[in-house]
Parts: C-alpha cells; sequence; structure tokens
C-alpha cells in the first residue's frame, strides 16, 4: 500500500463508522494505475491532471507533501504559487521531512535571490513550512485550525 492509501485508513481508524470524517480520493485516471483504495469513502475521477489539482486545491485546508515524483514536486509548487501570489491564503503548505526538499529549497534560495536578479521576495521562501515528523505535521495542523476556528466564532 502507498501513502494516499495509509493516509485514507488512517481516517478509517480515527472514526470506524463514518459519521464525523469522510476519506476523500481525487484521481486521475491513467492506464497503469490501481483502483481506488478500498478506505475511500468518496471518490472522484478526472480526465486530466489539471482539473484534477484544480479539484484538490479547492477542497483542500491544508496541504502536507510527503516524497513523491515529479508530478508530486509540480503540484507543490504550484500550491506554494497560489499561496505566493494570494489565491490562496492562510492555508498551510507543510513539507514532511526536511530531506525530501532540501535540494529544491536550496536551489530556490540560490537561484531565484540572487541580488543581480531577484525573482522572488525573502517572505516567499517562508510560505512551506519544513516539518520533521507526524507529530510536528499534526501540532502544525491542530494549531492552524485552532486559529481558523477562533476567527470563525
Amino acid at each position: 500500500p502507498g501513502l494516499m492509501q495509509a493516509a485514507n485508513e488512517g481516517v478509517k481508524l480515527a472514526d470506524p463508522d463514518g459519521t464525523h470524517q469522510k476519506s476523500v480520493g481525487i484521481r486521475v485516471e491513467l492506464p497503469f494505475e490501481q483502483d481506488v483504495n478500498a478506505f475511500v469513502t468518496q471518490a472522484f475521477e478526472h480526465k486530466t491532471f489539471f482539473t484534477r489539482l484544480h479539484h484538490f486545491v479547492l477542497v483542500s485546508d491544508a496541504f502536507i507533501v510527503t516524497p513523491g515524483g515529479v508530478g508530486t514536486v509540480l503540484e507543490t509548487l504550484m500550491v506554494w504559487q497560489l499561496l505566493q501570489v494570494r489565491h490562496l491564503r492562510d492555508t498551510p503548505l507543510i513539507l514532511a521531512g526536511a530531506h525530501f526538499c532540501d535540494g529544491l529549497l536550496d536551489w530556490t534560495r540560490a537561484t531565484m535571490l540572487r541580488p543581480d536578479m531577484p525573482l522572488v521576495n525573502p517572505e516567499d521562501l517562508t510560505i512551506p513550512q519544513v516539518l520533521p515528523d507526524a507529530p510536528a505535521i499534526i501540532a502544525a495542523v491542530r494549531e492552524h485550525h485552532a486559529k481558523w476556528a477562533a476567527r470563525q466564532g
């Protein structure tokens, strides 16, 4: 089982009868992909990566990035850009574990903050939070949710 199945299974373990939480799967149709895993309670199928990412962005309250391939990097950079230009606001972008994105973050600092040709503002590089492990990530999401709830009430 992959990371997505593990996340879906975690939702099921936290709410066995499914009365408080649902586990959503947002997929793109690929000929070599497996079927929706058994722990998904609501599945959406998309024909393109673009519509899948748009759907994903619209329904997410936080973005937690775990190691992945080119698609993961593409989606991470797209979310980062949406936060940078404030098309998304007050939504955590959390990079799980420092090692997966170290090179990307180093490259961004070295290349995009060059004094002779700055391409981003220094504060743009503070958008993604690098957190070392699940307890730190859970704490950050809970803290963000508490601040959001306080503003709502």
